[in-house]
């Protein structure tokens, strides 16, 4: 990849779709050539809500990027979580001789994988390592270079679902793009917010966004499981309307006023102006709950997918949250730690003034995409 390429990502958030047209920086950042930020109806279990209008959001995104197509020629997306899926297989490779472990020799790994993971509905997306075994039975994430007769890896394979490959290649094909790869956006958060040696062991990404929450269980360059449940902030803004009788437009303003992190007195109210311009008073204990009641249903999720893919109780258990559903609620991710009774961190990108957690999916898709270009 040259010094002035760049790279065409598109983003699929639950509420958003994002594009950014960029390149390579200093110092791991980005050269942002162009962006642009739609909102839509979005998608709600596993299903677009008006599949009609991706195609004129498209061509609004193209249009006002003022991109060459042709000059790009090729487009990358992402997966979200509720359109894939995820799981681990074993494989081994005999070398023939004891010799050091070569590039060649873990890419004929992946490709046995991938080859082995072909299925008629779902696209594997992404094929990566958790970790290496060599035959005297050290366990390492960078075997090349390393002696041995055989090397084993336990892999990630992550799918995306056919249906989902299908609708966006026949919208993308209608522009014109030569190609368009697929990836994996709870994969590409894992690798570009969790630092390395908090990989090394096992961490959790929590992604939640407006109508949606994902979460991953990451090890190595892999994910060790993956789910995702229609739940996110946007549910919180309706449960906000409807127990306190405020139109939508009103509960979003009061949920931007919530501070979970306050114990309420009796007397204490939340006020804001109506939509006819009245002030209202809110009791804030009654608003908090509200709005602890959907960070304490995602707790238990994430407590119950814990005893899923941790054989035993994993006592220090990094995790990390990310997207705008809970983050942007003040005291959301404190209260969301007390209730799995573990630190919670905020997975940011590493970026002078894009440091927020809403904006981890899409810089880190862009970062995958330029790795791809490598």
């Amino acid at each position: 990849m040259g010094k002035n390429d760049y790279v065409l990502v598109i983003d699929v958030g639950s509420s958003k779709i994002r594009a950014m047209f960029a390149g390579k920086g200093i110092n791991n950042t980005f050269k942002i050539k162009g962006e642009k930020v739609v909102e839509y109806d979005g998608f709600y279990e596993g299903r677009f809500l008006d599949e009609e209008k991706l195609s004129g959001i498209f061509e609004q995104i193209f249009t006002e990027l003022d991109i060459s197509i042709k000059k790009v020629g090729k487009v990358y997306v992402s997966v979200p979580a509720e359109f894939s899926s995820a799981r681990t297989t074993d494989l081994t490779v005999h070398l023939g001789d004891r010799r050091k472990v070569r590039k060649s020799d873990v890419d004929s790994l992946f490709y046995t994988a991938g080859e082995k993971a072909k299925s008629a509905d779902v696209e594997v997306v992404s094929v990566s390592a958790i970790n290496f075994c060599l035959d005297d039975g050290r366990i390492t994430n960078a075997p090349i270079g390393e002696n041995a007769l055989t090397l084993s890896a336990k892999i990630s394979i992550i799918y995306a679902n056919k249906a989902y490959i299908d609708l966006f290649n026949g919208i993308l094909a209608g522009f014109n793009f030569t190609s368009v790869e697929y990836i994996s956006d709870m994969l590409a958060q894992a690798l570009y917010v969790i630092p390395r040696e908090k990989r090394e062991d096992l961490s959790l990404l929590v992604d939640v966004g407006d109508l949606t929450a994902s979460i991953a269980f990451v090890k190595g360059d892999g994910l060790v499981g993956l789910t995702s449940f229609s739940r996110g902030g946007g549910f919180i803004t309706n449960d906000l309307s409807e127990a306190l009788g405020l139109s939508l437009n009103e509960a979003e303003k009061l949920k931007k006023q919530i501070v979970l992190s306050v114990k309420p007195r009796p007397n204490d109210y939340y006020e804001l102006t109506s939509d006819v311009g009245k002030t209202i008073k809110i009791p804030l204990a009654e608003a908090n709950e509200v709005a602890n009641y959907r960070i304490d249903e995602l707790a238990q999720v994430i407590a119950k997918c814990a005893q899923m893919w941790t054989k035993e109780y994993v006592a220090y258990l990094p995790v990390y949250l990310t997207g705008a559903g809970i983050s942007k609620i003040k005291g959301g991710r404190d209260y969301l730690a007390k209730c799995l009774g573990r630190n919670v961190n905020y997975g940011v990108p590493n970026l002078p003034g894009k440091n927020k957690p809403e904006l981890a999916s899409v810089y880190s898709v862009l970062n995958e995409a330029l790795k791809s270009c490598e």
